[in-house]
């Protein structure tokens, strides 16, 4: 692992576009590691799920890999389609329904790491202090809460969405991260290699990692992504199509700027990319 971490933030220094897959002869791509623990630690259920083909590398690769969500973000549940399941479930929810839409969106999380098959039982709901609309709050009691949880699950990698974002959790996520990252690295002498993701809220990223992936893959993740079936409703409610769609159209913008930049290694047949900004901790 630690060679890999070295190799990554080498090439990463240099300003080299990295192509992280398994061994092929149709382009140079760096190989991942075969042991070690990668973590997407969210903030919010269905965040794995954007980054769910490098998770899915990782982990047939030999690595451990845990999802951790932090905040189940109610307020991304519309109250007309937590009505409608709590009338199909039978369930009387009276005053309570932010809780219901926070049920909802764990198990569709847990569906969800079900059906991707290589999480097993290593999906974790640790959730912060939040505020009455259900972000995450910004406080000493929150940071030192987020160091513990880093400090116990020990990775060697971590996703995440990046900072320059415009969802306040993926911002504060991002910040609890790198102060407990880089404290983590130091006491116990091993680095953490951060990957910060392209997501549909990013508003500027440096994209030095790139894992390829075609249309079997592609149609694979967007299964994953419709069983957050309340995002995908909501979707289709308020800008006429699917969550799928809209994170496998962010894969699918991050291929073309990578062709438009004349990267000549890219494989013809691969038409999505997760990309990723590149940080290291020591």
């Amino acid at each position: 692992m630690f060679a890999f971490q070295k190799q990554v933030c080498a090439l990463a220094n240099k300003g080299e576009l990295i192509l992280l897959g398994k061994g092929s002869d149709i382009f140079p791509v760096l190989v991942p590691p075969e042991s070690g623990h990668v973590v997407e630690l969210g903030p919010h259920p269905d965040d794995p799920d954007a980054v769910a083909v490098t998770l899915h590398l990782f982990a047939t690769s030999g690595c451990r890999v845990s999802y951790v969500i932090t905040c189940l973000s109610p307020q991304g549940v519309t109250d007309s389609y937590a009505l409608q399941a709590a009338r199909n479930s039978g369930k009387e929810i009276e005053n309570n329904l932010d809780a219901f839409k926070r049920e909802l969106r764990r198990q569709e999380q847990i569906t969800s790491a079900r059906l991707a098959g290589f999480a097993g039982d290593s999906l974790y709901f640790h959730t912060l202090e939040e505020d009455q609309k259900g972000r995450l709050i910004d406080s000493p009691a929150n940071a030192r809460a987020y160091a513990e949880l880093l400090a116990s699950l020990d990775p060697d990698i971590v996703l995440m969405p990046y900072r320059e974002d415009t969802n306040s959790d993926h911002v504060l996520n991002w910040r609890f991260f790198c102060q407990g990252a880089q404290q983590l690295a130091r006491k116990r002498g091993k680095p953490i290699l951060g990957l910060y993701n392209r997501d549909p809220k990013t508003v500027r990223i440096n994209e030095q990692l790139a894992v390829p992936f075609g249309r079997e893959m592609a149609e694979w993740k967007s299964r994953l992504l419709r069983t957050h079936r309340s995002q995908h409703e909501r979707n289709l409610e308020q800008r006429g199509y699917g969550f799928d769609q809209r994170i496998l159209e962010v894969n699918r913008e991050a291929w073309k700027s990578f062709k438009d930049r004349g990267t000549s290694v890219w494989p013809e047949n691969y038409l999505y990319s997760e990309t990723f900004q590149v940080e290291c901790f020591y």
